[in-house]
């Protein structure tokens, strides 16, 4: 699947890059066992959440908007991580179709 011309990254390449920030904003290891509430504070989890989703919009161009607040998520990293991918996942499969729609196009890749 693409928009414009950009795929949908894998589970394990969005996992990647979600560790990746949160080592970088943490300053230190993570890793998707870890439970989730013992990384840090809900506040900086928050802040690992919201700057992850504005650089995901940034480089794919669409929102994504969360039905509830993931800080105090139970249960582990990868845990956060797969229900942000289920919802990037969802809106990135509503922008290919509204991108097919616009086109007129009659098939999604």
């Amino acid at each position: 699947m693409k928009i414009s011309g950009t795929s949908k990254p894998t589970f394990y390449k969005f996992r990647e890059d979600f560790l990746l920030l949160a080592k970088e904003i943490l300053q230190c290891e993570v890793t998707s066992e870890q439970l989730w509430h013992e990384l840090a504070d809900s506040e900086t989890r928050e802040r690992l959440i919201k700057d992850f989703i504005r650089r995901m919009e940034e480089r794919y161009h669409f929102e994504i908007v969360l039905k509830q607040p993931l800080a105090h998520k139970e249960g582990s990293v990868e845990g956060v991580v797969g229900e942000l991918y289920h919802v990037f996942s969802t809106m990135f499969l509503v922008g290919v179709i509204n991108a097919k729609v616009r086109s007129g196009e009659k098939y999604v890749e």
